[in-house]
């Protein structure tokens, strides 16, 4: 797990969750426009299709996203996909935030027992 992020809250979700700018913006854009398709979620955020089922993937992975399928008038169906309910996004990200606290503070722990040519080895090595 990364530790680049800034303090801000949708970073500190998106580290928190695991998940991509691009899974973020997804989800942020399916919060106002519940029901898009791929095609829709890729012209809208100017990415290849390929790329959004990608983070569509990841997310449905997290429990964040959910794909409904419609049938068309001419044949065929067509996925759409819609953001968690609010509470249960908010359920996610906390229990989330929580486990990447933990790890975090553990980090923290193993860090202040180490020697500073220890840590300065370690910084070399990444």
């Amino acid at each position: 797990m990364s530790m680049t992020c800034s303090p801000d809250l949708k970073c500190v979700l998106k580290c928190a969750l695991d998940i991509s700018c691009l899974d973020m913006d997804i989800y942020l854009l399916l919060l106002k426009n519940p029901g898009y398709d791929v095609e829709t979620l890729a012209e809208e955020l100017g990415k290849d299709e390929s790329t959004v089922y990608k983070s569509l993937r990841n997310l449905m992975d997290k429990g964040l996203v959910k794909r409904e399928y419609r049938i068309l008038k001419g044949g065929g169906y067509k996925y759409l996909y819609f953001p968690t309910n609010f509470e249960e996004f908010k359920r996610i990200a906390r229990r989330s935030v929580e486990e990447w606290l933990k790890s975090f503070e553990k980090m923290i722990d193993e860090l202040e027992e180490l020697e500073k040519d220890q840590i300065v080895s370690l910084a070399l090595v990444h």
